[in-house]
């Protein structure tokens, strides 16, 4: 999928077995040379991921994560350390996670630990628990983007049954994302986008303004 958001480019890889949306995020404007990006949860085939970034001339800019789990993670320390390399050319990307899910990460060092409210760029965290304990959603209000990891999915949410889940904490932050205005492109862990609209239909008894008449 590709997708066009007010010259922001936003790109779908879906990668690794339980087949997980890898996001590349380019807010800036186009111009002749490679655009700074955000890649948001790079969980495996770290090839796919980097020939596509070669392909639409994309500079890892940021790597960040929704939440911890192995499948949204699993690239990361190949992608860092490819990009680090230079194959596009001078890059020092900064790698994001929630303080709450950093001991799922092996073998990198975090630059940025998420705390509810950041902003990088255009991007503004949103802490979202219930699913892990550090699950964040990526949100750009210009562009109407909404990453919600896998704590939201079109028509469904998040397993609270694993480590760190808590299933009154999920349908908490589950209502504060369908308190958001409908038209939000929602841009999932897994799965097909959805909108805000969409999502409260689904959830009517989540939302706190009941479906859309």
């Amino acid at each position: 999928m590709y997708t066009v958001l007010m010259e922001k480019k936003i790109e779908c890889i879906v990668v690794g077995p339980i087949e997980t949306n890898c996001w590349l995020y380019a807010p800036g404007p186009v111009g002749t040379g490679a655009r700074p990006c955000f890649v948001i949860d790079p969980g495996d085939r770290v090839d796919l991921i980097i020939a596509r970034l070669k392909e639409l001339n994309l500079v890892p800019e940021y790597i960040f994560a929704t939440h911890g789990h192995y499948d949204h993670i699993t690239a990361l320390p190949e992608l860092l350390k490819a990009v680090k390399s230079g194959i596009f050319g001078p890059a020092e990307p900064k790698v994001g996670i929630h303080k709450g899910d950093v001991h799922h990460l092996k073998g990198v060092k975090p630059d940025i630990l998420f705390d509810e409210g950041d902003v990088f760029g255009p991007l503004k965290v949103m802490h979202i628990p219930g699913h892990t304990q550090g699950c964040v959603a990526f949100f750009d209000e210009e562009a109407g983007a909404l990453f919600t990891g896998d704590t939201m999915f079109k028509g469904d949410y998040g397993r609270t049954d694993l480590p760190g889940g808590n299933e009154e904490q999920i349908f908490e932050s589950l209502k504060q994302l369908l308190s958001m205005n409908e038209d939000i492109i929602v841009l999932p862990g897994h799965g097909p986008p959805s909108t805000i609209r969409e999502e409260i239909l689904s959830n009517p008894e989540l939302s706190p303004r009941g479906a859309p008449k």
